[in-house]
């Protein structure tokens, strides 16, 4: 008698080592098909970022192409202007050279947070606290 009892308690141990193997093989597909979609967006992202990079040194080349068109423009209509090649050609260098000066002036304060004050003297503080 003992005999077909322990063959009921067995199947339905058996049917739930089944549904769990079932489980584990539908999650491991599922597994695999993210890994699948990651690594397919990852090329993805690959590749338009390597042509980020050559639109960016194409958009460089072309604005640094359209300044000095513009400069010469400049330059030619003061020349224009005054008959002296000097003053048109002064004008766009000294206009230039004012270009710089408040772009650097723009770059002081980001060049600043770069050194990151505030974390800096927290920090300080919280090793003057300390000791």
């Amino acid at each position: 008698m003992e005999a077909p009892e322990a063959a009921a308690q067995d199947a339905p141990q058996d049917g739930a080592f089944v549904s769990a193997r079932i489980a584990m093989e539908q999650a491991v597909r599922v597994a695999e098909a993210a890994l699948a979609l990651l690594r397919a967006e990852l090329r993805l992202a690959r590749s338009s970022a390597f042509v980020l990079i050559g639109l960016g040194f194409a958009l460089i080349f072309l604005g640094v192409g359209a300044w000095l068109a513009t400069s010469a423009a400049i330059a030619a209509a003061i020349y224009q202007l005054t008959g002296n090649v000097f003053y048109g050609i002064g004008s766009v260098a000294l206009a230039n050279l004012i270009g710089v000066g408040v772009v650097l002036y723009a770059m002081r304060g980001c060049w600043r947070d770069l050194g990151m004050p505030r974390t800096r003297r927290m920090l300080s503080r919280i090793g003057h606290a300390r000791t």
